[in-house]
């Protein structure tokens, strides 16, 4: 057994491409896709595996921004409450 954490949405995003891929449940879609990235040159330069990584930090960015945005609206507010 093999146990990895995920963002909801990354799951979200995984199970919803299960069906589309014929896997009957997430883990067996994650385990189809390890056993398939075994099998795949130098994982680190893999151009597939490069844009995973991009893709992980884009939506990291998106999450941050949506935080910073959310502090500012409450800064915001706090500030106009004094006035």
């Amino acid at each position: 057994m093999v146990s990895i954490r995920i963002s909801d949405e990354d799951y979200r995003e995984i199970k919803s491409h299960c069906g589309e891929r014929g896997a009957a449940n997430v883990s067996e879609f994650v385990r189809a896709a390890t056993m398939h990235a075994l099998d795949l040159p130098e994982m680190s330069s893999f151009p597939a595996f490069l844009s995973l990584q991009v893709s992980s930090l884009e939506r990291r960015l998106d999450r941050l921004d949506e935080q910073v945005s959310r502090l500012a609206d409450r800064m915001n507010i706090a500030s106009q409450q004094r006035e």
